[in-house]
């Protein structure tokens, strides 16, 4: 009887290992990554492409990245045109493979009029749509339904445990979300300016009742041309800036510069369009740049 019992044992775990599936899918950004993994648990195989710490600005899928792309069911993209490079990828893509850009029915702000200059890259600085939609925790939890509902049609048979993760990651963001309310709700009105070098954080001014102040160019190598120093040093002066965040992936440089020239200080490095290994995920980056801001600026006597 015993020997039956372990047989029987055996065929069961046999059965439920050949019939699992496993949903295989590129991501090309690490916030992708991150909501793959919390959406799509053990079932989802990621390869991820574009690693913790590159530009989304400047990155683009080489050679090798295509080939590993190869037999993956779903492509993971941000969208709003972020990655610039879809359609030509899309042209590469075998039978049954499609490319979800999470990002596209999620609202949209348009980079506004007199910002353009300050805009993260080239390509979205013509008032087209603020590609940066992650730095708002409502939108995170939106994508998060999103993507289950991608990966339930592309493996309906895990659609139920695609919901049970969402809904369980959903409340972990809106609990982050109660959380940076109270937290930034510590700085007064007068205080909220988030000064930065491009006008990557839009969504998260307008979740949280910032201004924003970008105060550089397109490209993140810029340096000010001849005038535009005095012309951001107005800015600061007439918006009542004394605290300046230095974006990761900015050149410190002109913004050392104008520490010098306008008597502000630093506020601390902000994390604006990749995750880095010391805040690989969503959560923890948006954390810390709750906490870097919240330190900042409700320091005693920040104030010019």
């Amino acid at each position: 009887m015993s020997k039956q019992i372990i047989l029987m044992f055996l065929l069961l775990v046999a059965g439920t290992l050949s019939a699992g599936e496993v949903l295989r899918v590129v991501s090309l950004n690490p916030i992708a990554t991150d909501l793959a993994r919390q959406v799509g648990g053990e079932v989802v195989a990621i390869v991820e492409l574009m690693k913790p710490g590159q530009d989304p600005h400047v990155y683009a899928p080489s050679p090798s990245d295509l080939k590993a792309a190869e037999g993956a069911a779903l492509i993971l993209a941000m969208g709003k045109d972020l990655e610039t490079y879809l359609d030509s990828l899309s042209e590469t893509l075998g039978p049954g493979q499609s490319i979800f850009e999470i990002g596209r029915m999620i609202p949209s702000l348009r980079i506004e009029a007199g910002m353009e200059l300050f805009a993260c890259c080239p390509v979205h600085a013509h008032g087209v749509a603020d590609p940066h939609w992650w730095h708002s925790v409502r939108n995170m939890r939106r994508a998060a339904r999103l993507t289950a509902d991608a990966f339930s049609k592309a493996l309906p048979a895990e659609a139920a445990g695609f919901c049970e993760r969402a809904k369980a990651y959903d409340q972990r963001l809106a609990a982050l979300e109660s959380w940076a309310k109270q937290e930034l709700g510590r700085i007064p009105s007068e205080r909220r300016r988030l000064t930065t070098a491009h006008a990557a954080f839009n969504y998260f001014c307008d979740d949280y009742r910032f201004k924003p102040v970008p105060v550089l160019g397109l490209s993140t190598l810029d340096q000010p041309r001849p005038g535009q120093m005095r012309q951001v040093l107005d800015t600061l002066a007439a918006e009542r800036v004394s605290v300046i965040f230095l974006e990761h992936s900015a050149n410190p440089a002109p913004l050392e510069a104008l520490v010098r020239e306008a008597s502000v200080r630093w506020g601390g490095t902000v994390l604006e369009g990749s995750l880095l290994p010391e805040a690989p995920t969503f959560e923890a980056m948006f954390r810390h740049n709750v906490e870097t801001i919240v330190k900042a600026l409700t320091t005693e006597g920040e104030e010019p």
